[in-house]
């Protein structure tokens, strides 16, 4: 039985002791046990999640997309592979029916699924395979070729194969989405104490930037753990550097942009799975939003 020890107690005559006393040490264990590990385990993922994206640009309608994303993770020789489907795309509640998105998404099913390799804390860290995705899309390109016809079709097809062939490039177009940065994420979120400096790709085909993140949580919930990461721009950034994807020098820093990243997690208590994800990525440039890049993940 712990001892507890009391001082300065002249003229009190009667103490209250709990007999279920938690020591504050004992709480934060407690809590600790609630969370995912800071190392990857395959439990943590579900098989499926629906998600929703929604971009606001100011003068522009926001546009609504909506899909699946279908996972098998693997525990090979080579460590944790995420194997993933996207599907059932809509865009504003319709499905696509113009020539250019059809072709784009009929492209990307010829290539999955599509497997990347894990890090030890659950990140992409490279494509598994890539040689399979080319060589597959070799085989199936005639079959497209026998529905896309045209000049302009054909000139997409080879754009298309030229940037899958290149490993580095189309693993950077697949990792700096919002959707792979939030649902594979880095473990060690979960248990971050202090601030932290980390880069975070904001705007579609541009380059990281470096962000200052803290992190809290709340056990409130019977079943799940909320954790909500906050992340504001620490170095400057023009809105034209931005676009561009490439630093200017002698750039006119008065252009700076202002960046926030909000995202948060719910993991279930006893099985440490991911349930759900909420995040927004906020672009402002002279005090005026710019780009707000919505993302929700949920099992259901």
């Amino acid at each position: 039985m712990e001892k507890l020890w009391f001082g300065n107690l002249h003229g009190v005559e009667f103490i209250l002791i709990p007999t279920f006393y938690i020591s504050k040490e004992q709480q934060e264990i407690r809590k600790e046990k609630m969370l995912p590990s800071k190392e990857y385990f395959p439990d943590f993922h579900a098989s499926k999640y629906l998600v929703s994206e929604i971009f606001e640009e100011s003068y522009k309608e926001s546009l609504n997309f909506n899909y699946s994303v279908n996972l098998n993770i693997q525990n090979s020789k080579d460590g944790f592979i995420a194997e993933t489907v996207v599907e059932n795309f809509t865009k504003n509640g319709a499905v696509h029916d113009d020539k250019v998105s059809s072709l784009s998404l009929a492209c990307m099913n010829k290539i999955y699924p599509i497997s990347y390799k894990l890090s030890q804390n659950g990140r992409l860290e490279s494509c598994f395979h890539h040689h399979n995705l080319v060589e597959q899309f070799s085989k199936k390109r005639p079959e497209l070729e026998d529905f896309f016809i045209g000049d302009i079709s054909k000139s997409y097809i080879d754009f298309f194969v030229e940037k899958l062939s290149d490993e580095n490039y189309f693993f950077r177009q697949m990792q700096s989405g919002l959707l792979y940065q939030t649902l594979f994420i880095n473990l060690e979120w979960f248990h971050k104490k202090a601030d932290w400096r980390e880069r975070f790709f904001i705007y579609s085909n541009s380059f990281p930037l470096e962000f200052s993140f803290n992190a809290e949580q709340n056990f409130d919930d019977s079943y799940f753990v909320e954790t909500k990461i906050f992340g504001t721009l620490s170095e400057k950034c023009s809105l034209r550097e931005l676009l561009k994807g490439i630093p200017i020098e002698d750039e006119d820093f008065e252009e700076n942009i202002h960046a926030e990243i909000h995202i948060e997690y719910f993991t279930n208590k006893t099985t440490k799975q991911l349930h759900e994800v909420k995040s927004s990525v906020s672009i402002w440039h002279q005090n005026e939003l710019f780009q707000k890049h919505r993302l929700h993940l949920t099992q259901n």
